[in-house]
Parts: C-alpha cells; sequence; structure tokens
C-alpha cells in the first residue's frame, strides 16, 4: 500500500470527527428523559476512565433526578441534539461547592464542549454564591482535564476531603465575591 492509499485506510477507519461548526449547547437535566440520557453518559464516562480512576457504580435515574434537581445541577452537552458530555456540581458547605464527573464522549473530545460544560458548572456557583470551587481530578492520568482546569483558573490546593484513588490532585477555583 503506497503513502496515499495508506492515509485513505487510516482514515477511513477513525471514527468520523463531529462537525465543529455546528453548536455545542449546553443544557441543565430537569426531565426525565435527560437523566436518563446523563446516566447513559455516566456509564460511558466510568468505562473510559482508567480502572484505578472509576468511581465503582453509577447511580440509576431516580437517584441521579433526586440528587440534582435542587441546590445541586447536572449538566450535558448536546451536539447535533446528542448527548456528547456532562458534568456535576454538587453543594459542600455554604462557601464551596464541588465539580464532579466531567466527561466528553471519546468522538466529541477536541471542539470546545468540556469547556463549555465548566463554564456553565462555574456560572451555576456564581448564580448560587459559593466562593470556592474545588474538584479532584489525576494530573498524570487525566493531562487533558488538569490542562483544562489550570486554563480556567483553577489551582492546586489542600485536599477538601478524603478521595478513594492514590494521588489525587485537588484543585479549587476562587470566584469573586
Amino acid at each position: 500500500m503506497n503513502e496515499p492509499e495508506y492515509e485513505r485506510h487510516v482514515a477511513q477507519s477513525l471514527p468520523p470527527r463531529p462537525d465543529s461548526r455546528r453548536t455545542i449547547d449546553v443544557v441543565r437535566a430537569h426531565a426525565p428523559a435527560a437523566f436518563e440520557s446523563l446516566h447513559e453518559l455516566l456509564v460511558a464516562y466510568e468505562a473510559d476512565l482508567p480502572a484505578e480512576l472509576r468511581h465503582g457504580s453509577v447511580p440509576e435515574t431516580e437517584a441521579l433526578a433526586a440528587e440534582y434537581a435542587d441546590t445541586d445541577a447536572a449538566f450535558m452537552a448536546l451536539h447535533g441534539g446528542e448527548p456528547i458530555g456532562c458534568v456535576a456540581i454538587k453543594r459542600l458547605d455554604e462557601e464551596r461547592a464541588v465539580i464532579l464527573r466531567l466527561f466528553v464522549t471519546p468522538q466529541h473530545r477536541g471542539v470546545g464542549a468540556a469547556r463549555r460544560l465548566m463554564l456553565a458548572a462555574i456560572e451555576f456557583a456564581k448564580e448560587n454564591r459559593y466562593r470556592r470551587i474545588v474538584l479532584d481530578t489525576h494530573k498524570g492520568q487525566l493531562p487533558a482535564a488538569y490542562a483544562l482546569y489550570r486554563a480556567l483558573g483553577f489551582l492546586d490546593c489542600r485536599p477538601y476531603g478524603s478521595i478513594s484513588y492514590a494521588c489525587p490532585t485537588f484543585m479549587e477555583l476562587v470566584l469573586e465575591a
């Protein structure tokens, strides 16, 4: 196989990239169907994580709806109406919220969905008057997520709680009052 044929062969075997000209919409999960989609995304998220970073289980649809209905929130990124990513934000205390489970499906990475999800979570925290947002990641095994958090202004910080995996990287974003 000569070089142009090989390049065509490789290009044909790769999954199609989303059309980056189409917009990424971010919506807060409210309806039962949204929580079903959120559950599916979280199952994919768990499968995508390195084994030593997995949470072990995914809450069922009803539990997700109860957890993210009022003071906490879950957001989904939609591309062409299809759910392609998610993030959740939960209250830790009066001043802090925690970012959980940022995920974008592998075939949709690189089009800005993770950034849009994080911006929605940050805006939610500001609207709810939190002074800090914390999160944990593993900068060695999840370098793209770590780079995104840094680009959004998150800095490494002291642990905000206990985490079930080894060598976590704790980060926080101080919000303007």
